[in-house]
């Protein structure tokens, strides 16, 4: 079996490297805290161009007929930049449940076309049980998708809209009028779910590798004592720490991008929990570390290695922290016992 990203998917990483690399040259993405909203309509309009947002989407309903691995590629190349759009939320979550949990096609239409459907959480970022009330990645003039109590996913207009206050300043949260919504329990939610699960782990990913990225260039051009700090083995330690982190989430990610497609639903499950829980954790310890790396200027306003931290710990968060995934991988265990 050949794990490697095949030659079409290492196109498409570097050309979000390049678009996004471009874009963010001339509007670094700390701007992005109060431009309005430019950059992040900027940026999301190039992916609707590039028909990366349907990638999820069957060709037949508009989209590009793509695979979860490849939009994991492109989640991890955003995160990698710390992209300000919501492809976690929309291009992912939300077009997953759509598509696996039988929501209306011409929603599916519509989100390939660019418009605005946020994925609809619980007050704590969980797995809604008998309301939703929380618009995750949410845009001005977004609807919300949620899964109904009967099992199907639903499209809502969005009311009461009341913008949260939260940690990311990048991937804005909403607070809405409470929606009926109904737990994953048919495979075509539960897949959904899976999904959801790995491409926040695949933006995890990139935040992770992003700031190990980050922390080695610093490392070798920053210099104390006549010399470049990365000589000094204890930076190298806290670097090498930080390769293992990214390269472990790289790998259980893409195992989870395949699985969550392609393999029965209690594997699915089983491995895109495991991402989550892992991606999550990491992702933090990698930002923090790389803070260290960076020393006075990674505490900065100014600098964006906290919005890369900010970002982590809000993708951690998302779609059950670590509790949901926890909860049923031990569920599994407990069942064989």
């Amino acid at each position: 079996m050949h794990f490697a990203l095949s030659e079409d998917q290492r196109i498409l990483q570097q050309t979000i490297d390049e678009v996004s690399a471009q874009l963010f040259a001339d509007s670094p993405v700390g701007n992005a805290r109060a431009d309005g909203g430019a950059l992040r309509a900027e940026l999301w309009s190039k992916l609707v161009e590039l028909d990366l947002v349907g990638l999820l989407v069957p060709e037949h309903q508009g989209g590009a007929g793509g695979s979860l691995t490849d939009a994991c590629v492109v989640a991890e190349a955003l995160g990698r930049r710390i992209a300000p759009v919501p492809y976690v939320g929309t291009a992912i979550a939300a077009a997953a449940l759509l598509r696996f949990a039988g929501g209306p096609g011409e929603s599916l239409t519509g989100l390939c076309r660019g418009e605005a459907y946020s994925v609809l959480l619980g007050g704590q970022l969980e797995d809604p049980v008998a309301t939703a009330t929380v618009a995750f990645d949410w845009v001005d003039g977004a609807q919300g998708v949620a899964l109904s109590p009967d099992g199907l996913a639903t499209v809502h207009d969005l009311v009461d809209v009341d913008p949260i206050t939260d940690i990311d300043p990048l991937h804005r949260l909403c607070r809405v009028r409470p929606v009926p919504a109904g737990e994953a329990s048919g495979e075509g939610a539960r897949r959904a779910r899976a999904a959801a699960w790995t491409g926040a782990a695949a933006f995890l990913t990139g935040l992770a590798d992003g700031a190990l990225r980050q922390a080695l260039d610093y490392a070798r051009q920053r210099e104390q004592y006549d010399r470049p700090i990365g000589s000094f083995q204890a930076v190298q330690h806290l670097c090498a720490d930080m390769l293992f982190e990214v390269e472990t989430s790289r790998s259980i990610t893409y195992g989870a991008s395949w699985a969550a497609e392609h393999a029965p639903i209690e594997e699915a499950e089983r491995v895109a929990s495991a991402a989550k829980c892992y991606t999550g954790a990491a992702a933090i310890r990698v930002c923090e570390t790389g803070i260290q790396v960076l020393g006075g200027i990674g505490v900065t306003q100014e600098h964006d290695a906290h919005l890369r931290l900010r970002s982590a710990h809000l993708h951690h968060a998302a779609f059950g922290n670590l509790d949901a995934p926890l909860m049923l991988l031990a569920g599994r265990v407990l069942d064989k016992a």
